[in-house]
């Protein structure tokens, strides 16, 4: 019966890996022209962009690099009436209870983030899940982002074989820059996926926060911090629908201590977009289901919103002591 059961366990697991959208991989469940739309890119001094904004490739010249430097974060504006705050509450405990209910590998590991940050408790627990489910299966690339959660993560070289996706190779090497070196590349892959947009460019920006975490002093063009901090940000000012991407934007932000960058409104219309179960679906401009990915990133802006500080515990688990 337990090995029926674990081989039940493995087959959901990888089905998992195969079709269902990874919070640090572009959800693949959604159409290319919702969730992946570029934003319009501000032309600034080193990373040019195209016409009518519209990003061209990277250019040939990789400009003059600088140590990386993260800026100052900024706190989360308060919430501006008592009124806000309930609403941030109430729709911060409709999101838990739905994210409670949640077994998906890489939320669990983002539910240890939102524990270590903001202590809530519900989600005390999500790294036994995780490591129960990683047992039943044994998963490289679920190997190499355990270590979100564990500073000390033991991996074998051959898991990084495992990274054959982009979005990968974006993020892996600033997750581990403080073991491994990140490939000599590795500005160029950054300043790409910049002009990418969507995706590719919300993960360069995670991947900078990596390695401001891991106290990685890579050398990047100059200001493309700054850049990405500004492209991203263009993916929130669209109003209404609230998409997966938009969210996964504005969580980076707040993330990276930039939440003052975020549209002002958007807050309240992720608020008003969360659906009746508690969780957010891929877009709120269509009809379906709540699903795991945008729902953790919305609990990750509200938490932000409805208690701002300076800084925040990093999203890396920091070694043991």
């Amino acid at each position: 019966m337990k090995k029926s059961i674990a081989a039940a366990i493995c087959v959901i697991v990888l089905f998992s890996l195969l079709v269902a959208p990874l919070l640090l991989r572009p959800p693949l469940v959604a159409s290319q022209d919702e969730l992946q739309t570029t934003p319009k890119i501000t032309p600034y001094p080193d990373l040019k962009s195209g016409p009518e904004g519209t990003a061209q490739s990277a250019p040939q010249n990789t400009p003059q690099p600088t140590q990386l430097t993260q800026p100052t974060p900024t706190a989360s504006p308060k919430p501006t009436s008592q009124k806000t705050d309930d609403k941030l509450k109430v729709a911060i405990n409709h999101a838990v209870t739905y994210l409670e209910q949640i077994n998906e590998p890489y939320a669990l590991l983002m539910l240890n983030v939102i524990y270590r940050q903001f202590g809530i408790q519900e989600f005390k627990d999500a790294l036994q899940h995780y490591d129960e489910i990683l047992s039943s299966c044994s998963h490289s690339l679920m190997k190499l982002y355990r270590r979100i959660a564990d500073h000390n993560n033991t991996v074998d070289e051959t898991d990084f074989k495992a990274i054959i996706e982009k979005v990968d190779a974006i993020t892996i090497p600033a997750l581990y820059a403080d073991q491994r070196n990140p490939p000599s590349n590795y500005p160029t892959v950054l300043i790409d996926a910049k002009y990418s947009g969507g995706y590719m460019l919300t993960h360069a920006l995670l991947a900078t926060i990596w390695l401001q975490e891991n106290n990685c002093n890579i050398s990047l063009p100059d200001n493309l911090i700054e850049i990405l901090y500004y492209d991203t940000a263009a993916l929130t000012e669209s109003g209404l629908p609230v998409t997966d991407i938009a969210l996964e934007a504005a969580a980076f932000l707040y993330e990276a201590g930039q939440g003052n960058l975020v549209y002002p409104d958007f807050a309240e219309n992720v608020i008003a977009t969360q659906n009746p179960d508690g969780g957010w679906s891929l877009s709120s401009g269509t009809l379906s289901f709540s699903n795991w990915h945008p729902t953790v990133l919305a609990l990750m802006i509200l938490l932000h919103v409805a208690y701002p500080a300076a800084s925040y515990p990093p999203m890396i688990a920091p070694a043991s002591s």
